[in-house]
């Protein structure tokens, strides 16, 4: 492990913050933490994800503490997932 990390944990949010992406899978909550399979939950089969994607894209500019940045990040990676059609996955 590279010194400017310091461990594990804090490279793997470094990529995720930078690529925004999530190890977690919205299709089987594999690799999700409880919170965002709480999240998963109340979301899935729901009408209105695309306007709560956009309304926390929108959120994501602003000043916010580091943890609840990547809270933020968290739920769009989540929502994204459960945005795309069916069909396609």
């Amino acid at each position: 492990m590279c010194d400017v990390f310091g461990n594990e944990e804090n490279m793997q949010a470094y990529v995720q913050e930078l690529g925004k992406t999530s190890l977690c899978k919205a299709v089987d909550g594999a690799g999700c933490s409880d919170k965002e399979k709480d999240f998963i939950a109340k979301w899935t089969g729901k009408d209105g994800v695309a306007a709560q994607l956009a309304r926390l894209q929108g959120m994501s500019s602003g000043k916010m503490k580091p943890e609840l940045k990547k809270w933020l990040s968290q739920r769009i990676a989540i929502l994204k997932q459960l945005e795309i059609p069916k069909e396609e996955l």
